[in-house]
């Protein structure tokens, strides 16, 4: 994601602010666990179709803290509100039944499919 720095400002414009990339950590919410328990056993089932699933993106902690990509129980929700000044954040959900699935998954060609899909995400895996 994107932050504006204070500290970096434009080298002919010293009013105004350079925008960054922020790296920022994921935090995935106990109930976002609970949601996709429940979805398994009683909607999807054997389904290992993707699933669209949304989340927010806060930048408003303190200095020094990381930004939160957060994951909650609304994720599968795509009507739920996003909390007071954060960002939603699209993604998708690949659920395998089986721990042998997980493992035979190639996990780098998924990434490359979702950021053909998606140009922004393109321009961070460069």
């Amino acid at each position: 994601m994107a932050a504006v720095s204070n500290e970096s400002r434009h080298p002919v414009d010293p009013g105004s602010s350079k925008l960054q990339f922020a790296p920022f950590s994921s935090a995935l919410n106990v109930g976002f666990w609970h949601e996709l328990t429940q979805k398994k056993l009683n909607e999807y089932r054997l389904d290992e179709t993707p699933k669209v699933i949304k989340g927010y993106y806060y930048n408003g902690d303190p200095s020094g803290f990381p930004a939160r990509l957060t994951l909650e129980f609304s994720a599968f929700d795509m009507n739920a509100p996003i909390p007071a000044r954060c960002c939603p954040a699209f993604g998708t959900l690949y659920n395998t039944n089986t721990f042998e699935a997980f493992k035979s998954c190639d996990k780098k060609s998924l990434l490359e499919k979702e950021a053909n899909e998606h140009p922004e995400i393109r321009k961070c895996l460069v």
